[in-house]
């Protein structure tokens, strides 16, 4: 193992070590002002159950045993094992690999989010599964497949594994039907062989569908030359796409009023999905935040404010704009309520610890959607920014407003030719009707732009403006005014 994996290594030990200190060291509540914090119910979960080492150890080694033959009958060249793949992959040094963005995301974090459920559904806490969620990984990169195991795919399926796994867990628990085992098939696999009947929860406070038809305009220029064109009163040659799209918002727990030491007693997941056949077109946003532990200095009949530290996953993918990160960010929710009309104000600040996107090399030859094209994969770390405001009336709708920024710096590690440095920012604006309790119609508009700066390429610009208008169904809103 040469020096820089090596540093690497100590950086994930050192990482998971600091997260238990916190989850112990923390007091039980603090003071704010000399206001105490309001104490809440603590969600439960199956870390009260007795811990069952081996069962959780085999649902991760099961998941890897699925994937790998699922990978070889299809022919998959990855899943060609032999024992010299096993001996390469265990003397050689590891690297960062060049995948295909979507293979590893949301793929390796949906696969770790499996080894977490393993470790969930039999005991262990969150900071215990990470643990799991790490071996698993470990072990798949060393005897799934042929590939030189890689850094990056250890972090993503660790962290992001993390923060999918618990996320799917916690929701598993809040569905009373067989339907459960769609959305953690591991739980539902552990409860089927132990015989065990879940212990059941209704945390659930907020959870909403969308379906509608969308219309995008993007463009991928060289900076030098869009500058040019500006200049002379020119338009760059935007692509017009028409997708479908269907999508999301579920809120567990109450974000303004949340106390707790248990890691996403209290977490948000924003999902969009949409896409084209022709021209082929994907473009898919997965936003989420867990507290890993929280406070509530305020707490009135018309203010509500909750803050702590949040693990973050973030997906953003597109034909030109893929971007994807795990953050640990300072966050603060608060409500405040009128008579007829409720402000909410959500904001996250922190450090993207590990961040994953695609550098374009431009090539004016090369048309944007119907051709493939070379793209280099990225590694960084940075800063990130979030804030979403809404103002809601009962009778004349709900006015939404977010924006995500993300500066990443390329890690000095990563060997291949990506940007050195990259902005990566999305704003939109919403506004939902109620026609019903549980009907609305719903119009967004949504920028996605991204900024890539390299010494050894050309600096690309990437953007695309999606307008939406859809329907929406409230299955629940226990928040509603």
């Amino acid at each position: 193992m040469d020096r820089k994996t090596k540093r690497f290594c100590l950086f994930i030990i050192l990482f998971q070590a600091a997260l238990l200190y916190a989850q112990e060291a923390l007091p039980p509540h603090l003071l704010y002002g000399g206001v105490p914090c309001r104490q809440t119910r603590e969600t439960p979960g199956k870390e009260n159950e007795e811990k069952s080492l081996y069962p959780a150890l085999l649902g991760g080694l099961f998941t890897n045993t699925v994937f790998h033959v699922t990978a070889r009958i299809f022919g998959a060249d990855f899943a060609q094992t032999s024992l010299e793949s096993i001996k390469t992959n265990l003397t050689s040094p590891w690297a960062w690999d060049n995948d295909a963005f979507l293979f590893n995301h949301p793929g390796h974090p949906y696969q770790g989010g499996l080894y977490h459920a393993a470790a969930r559904s039999n005991g262990f806490s969150f900071y215990e599964s990470v643990f799991f969620d790490a071996l698993g990984s470990l072990t798949w990169e060393l005897f799934g497949e042929t590939d030189i195991p890689s850094l990056n795919d250890l972090v993503i399926t660790t962290f992001g594994g993390a923060a999918f796994g618990e996320i799917l867990h916690l929701l598993y628990l809040e569905i009373h039907s067989p339907w459960a085992a769609l959305v953690s098939p591991v739980d539902a696999l552990n409860d089927a062989v132990t015989g065990r009947s879940p212990q059941k929860t209704q945390n659930l406070y907020y959870f909403s569908a969308m379906a509608g038809p969308g219309w995008i305009r993007s463009i991928k220029e060289d900076r030098e030359r869009l500058e040019q064109l500006q200049k002379t009163g020119a338009d760059p040659a935007p692509s017009y796409i028409y997708t479908g799209n269907i999508g999301c918002e579920i809120i567990y727990g109450d974000p303004f009023t949340r106390n707790s030491k248990k890691p996403y007693s209290q977490f948000e997941v924003k999902m969009q999905l949409g896409g084209s056949f022709y021209p082929l077109w994907l473009d898919w946003t997965i936003l989420t935040d867990g507290y890993l532990v929280s406070f509530n200095p305020v707490h009135t009949g018309k203010d509500m404010l909750s803050a702590g530290l949040t693990l973050q996953y973030d997906l953003i993918a597109g034909n030109t704009t893929n971007f994807a990160g795990n953050a640990l960010d300072w966050s603060l929710k608060w409500k405040h309520v009128f008579t007829s009309v409720q402000l909410e104000l959500k904001s996250h600040i922190g450090w993207t610890f590990f961040g994953s996107s695609e550098y374009y090399p431009f090539d004016e030859a090369v048309n944007l959607n119907m051709e493939m094209r070379e793209t280099v994969n990225g590694y960084g770390t940075g800063g990130n920014y979030k804030l979403f405001f809404s103002v809601q009336n009962r009778r004349h709708g709900k006015i939404t407003a977010g924006i995500c920024s993300y500066l990443l710096y390329s890690i000095p590690w990563d060997e291949h030719d990506s940007a050195g440095v990259e902005f990566f920012n999305l704003t939109f604006f919403e506004y939902s009707y109620q026609f019903t309790n549980n009907f609305s119609v719903i119009v967004n508009n949504s920028l996605y732009l991204k900024i890539e700066s390299s010494h050894r390429r050309t600096n690309v610009f990437s953007a695309a403006d999606r307008i939406f208008l859809g329907v929406q169904w409230v299955f629940l809103n226990k928040g509603r005014i």
